[in-house]
């Protein structure tokens, strides 16, 4: 991506010198835990699945690519350069998406990348996130099954027959969790495991901001939990430590057992 300079004044006025981290007054756990290289990984897959939804005709292409502009859009929230011109560009076109999606103009996105250079620079405050993001529906559909609606993992990711067959995050978090990976195995998912990892991270911190009325503390605890051991499971994949990605995967699936047990609707 082509970089902007801008002065700083401006970004002052536009509010994206200040802390955008926090949301204003209301503090809120967002910080700068995605690294620059798996930021720039993830935007471009991301922005990828955009175009490819958008072209698609898919019963809910609609959903998926309004979760995957929220997501986007918290890519850039989270990178430790939040407040660089360039990094705003992205968010604002990822607001500009959703706004589109929910004019049932998703057809636009086709052509998703060509807009960011000319998109409005987007305040960073995570708080714009829920009122302009997709539903939490939608943002946990990506956990699913491929074949039951969810985005499905990287071949490489596949370490097991079963997950072939299953091809879904959530079936992935439960068998790291279950069984400590052998060091072939450790090699085999080294390379992916982090990007997505961070990935969910990014999606924990996200779901922060959909706590409901109700124990609205323990929402807010849980979203944390699944936020901090997705970055554990990232750093472990990393170093190839097969006991640091059991650990760090099985607090992630306690994370969501607990938070479907006190919150999923029946």
């Amino acid at each position: 991506m082509q970089r902007i300079l801008i002065p700083l004044a401006l970004l002052t006025t536009l509010g994206l010198a200040s802390s955008g981290f926090t949301g204003g007054k209301v503090e809120r756990p967002w910080k700068p835990f995605l690294p620059d290289d798996a930021y720039l990984e993830l935007t471009k897959r991301s922005i990828a699945t955009i175009e490819e939804l958008a072209k698609s005709d898919e019963k809910n292409a609609a959903g998926r690519a309004h979760a995957e502009v929220t997501i986007l859009a918290a890519y850039t929230l989270a990178v430790a350069k939040a407040k660089d011109a360039e990094v705003a560009l992205l968010r604002g076109a990822a607001f500009a998406g959703a706004r589109q999606i929910g004019e049932k103009n998703i057809k636009a996105l086709a052509k998703f990348s060509s807009s960011i250079q000319g998109s409005l620079l987007a305040p960073a405050d995570v708080a714009m996130l829920k009122p302009r993001g997709a539903s939490l529906d939608d943002l946990m559909e990506i956990f699913r099954t491929k074949a039951k609606g969810g985005e499905g993992i990287h071949l490489e990711l596949q370490y097991h027959p079963k997950l072939k067959n299953t091809n879904g995050i959530e079936s992935l978090v439960g068998a790291l969790s279950a069984k400590k990976l052998s060091a072939e195995n450790v090699d085999k998912v080294a390379k992916e495991l982090p990007n997505l990892a961070y990935r969910i991270a990014v999606v924990g911190a996200i779901t922060y901001e959909y706590a409901p009325a109700k124990d609205t503390p323990k929402w807010r605890d849980l979203s944390n939990q699944m936020r901090d051991a997705s970055m554990a499971l990232a750093e472990a994949g990393k170093k190839k430590n097969a006991d640091g990605i059991h650990k760090a995967a099985t607090s992630l699936e306690n994370s969501c057992t607990e938070c479907h047990r006190a919150f999923k609707k029946n």
